[in-house]
C-alpha cells in the first residue's frame, strides 16, 4: 500500500517570460513535485529543475534542485518565498498594505520599496492615495514588477490612453494585494467609456464577460454618460431617449495590457465619461460598475452586429460560484522560459506527528 493517495498530474509550456502559475486541486495537498521536462539532464545550467513541497512547510516555501552546466550535476537549495502556496478560494488569505512614494497617472508605474510577494497577474487595491483619490478603491491587474522599485498597472494605462487625458498623479498612500472571489460573470469596475455607435467599456483588469451576455451599467453623476446607468428599468424606447433594456456585449477583449467589451449601444450623444479630481472624490463618489444583468443572443461568429440565426441562448454566462482550491508556483519553482513542465500531486493516507523519546 502506498502512503499516498494521487490527486492529479498537469502540464504546463512557460512562457519566454515565466509568471506563477495557479495549479486547480480537488483536495488539499500534502506533498507537490514540480519537475523540468526540456532540460533534464541536458548541459544546460537550469535553477529550480525539479522543487517539491510538504504540507509541514511553510506557506512560499520549497525544496529545490539545481542543475549545473556541462556536468550535470544535481545540488540542493531551499527557499522561504516564491515557492508552494495552498490557497482554499473559499477562504482567501488576507494580506498587509504596503506603502508607495508615487503614482504617474498616465502610465499607472507604482513606485514603492517593497515589492515582496507581488508577481504578474496579481491583483492590487489602491488606499488613499493623496493627489489621486479618484483611484483608491479599484482592483487593478499587475502586468510589470521591478523588484523592490515599482509595479506597473498595464490595463489601466491603456484605458487612460483610450481615455486622452491623464489621472492626477498621486504620492503617498497604500497598495494590498487582493485574492479575488470567485463568483462568475463578476461585477467590474469602469475606467473609460468611449462615445461610438458601438460603446467601448475598459476595465482595470481583465474581465469574464462573454459575447451575448447583456450587462448594465451603474455611473454616479459625477463621472458624466449617467444615461448607461441601470438600463435595465428601461422597458421601453421613447423618442429620442435610451434604447431600451440592458445592454449586449458584442466583442470582449482580454490582451495582455487591455481589458475591455463592445456593447450595442451608440453613446455618441451621451454625456461625457469622466472621472472627478481628485479633490471632488474626497468628498464622497462611489465608482462607476459594470455588472452582468442575464443571458442574451450570442453573435454569428466574426460579427459584432449580427445575432445568430436562429438565435441561441448564451449558456457560458451562467451565474456560478467557481472558488476551488489551488496550488500556486511561484517564480522560484515555476520552471526556466518555454520549458516544459510537470506538476503532480498527492495527498498522504494519514499525518502523524512523531516525538523520539
Amino acid at each position: 500500500m502506498l502512503p499516498y493517495s494521487f490527486i492529479g498530474k498537469w502540464d504546463y509550456t512557460n512562457p519566454a517570460t515565466p509568471v506563477a502559475v495557479n495549479i486547480p486541486m480537488t483536495d488539499k495537498p500534502d506533498w507537490v513535485i514540480v519537475k523540468d521536462l526540456s532540460d533534464w539532464g541536458d548541459t544546460t545550467a537550469v535553477t529550480g529543475i525539479e522543487s517539491e513541497w510538504f504540507s509541514s512547510m511553510a506557506q512560499g516555501s520549497y525544496l529545490g534542485l539545481d542543475q549545473a552546466i556541462t556536468t550535470n550535476a544535481l545540488s540542493s537549495n531551499v527557499g522561504t518565498s516564491g515557492g508552494f502556496t495552498f490557497v482554499d478560494q473559499t477562504n482567501p488569505p488576507t494580506y498587509t498594505r504596503v506603502a508607495i512614494t508615487a503614482i504617474n497617472g498616465a502610465t499607472f508605474v507604482v513606485s514603492t520599496g517593497t515589492t515582496t510577494g507581488i508577481n504578474v497577474g496579481d491583483l492590487i487595491r489602491l488606499i488613499n492615495v493623496a493627489g489621486a483619490l479618484e483611484l483608491s478603491g479599484f482592483l487593478f491587474q499587475v502586468t510589470a514588477v521591478s523588484a523592490g522599485v515599482s509595479i506597473t498597472l498595464g490595463y489601466a494605462a491603456t484605458a487612460e490612453t483610450a481615455r486622452g487625458v491623464s489621472f492626477g498623479n498621486g504620492t503617498t498612500g497604500f497598495y494590498q494585494k487582493v485574492y479575488p472571489g470567485f463568483m462568475y460573470p463578476a461585477l467590474r469596475q469602469v475606467l473609460f467609456i468611449s462615445q461610438a455607435t458601438q460603446a467601448k467599456v475598459y476595465f482595470a483588469r481583465p474581465n469574464d464577460f462573454t459575447p451575448g451576455e447583456m450587462v448594465d451599467f451603474n455611473i454616479p453623476a459625477a463621472y458624466g454618460m449617467t444615461q448607461l446607468s441601470f438600463l435595465t428599468k428601461n422597458a421601453a424606447s421613447v423618442s429620442g431617449g435610451p434604447k431600451a433594456g440592458p445592454a449586449r456585449v458584442l466583442v470582449v477583449t482580454n490582451t495582455a495590457t487591455e481589458s475591455s467589451i463592445t456593447i450595442d449601444y451608440d453613446t455618441t450623444g451621451f454625456t461625457t465619461f469622466t472621472y472627478p479630481t481628485s479633490a471632488t472624490f474626497a468628498n464622497g463618489n462611489s465608482p462607476p460598475t459594470c455588472f452582468p444583468a442575464g443571458s442574451g443572443v450570442v453573435p454569428l461568429n466574426g460579427s459584432a452586429t449580427i445575432p445568430q440565426s436562429p438565435p441561441g441562448t448564451n449558456l457560458v454566462d451562467a451565474f456560478d460560484n467557481r472558488a476551488q482550491y489551488v496550488m500556486n508556483l511561484g517564480l522560484s519553482v515555476v520552471g526556466p522560459a518555454s520549458a516544459n513542465m510537470v506538476v503532480m500531486a498527492f495527498k498522504a493516507d494519514f499525518n502523524n506527528a512523531i516525538t523520539n523519546a
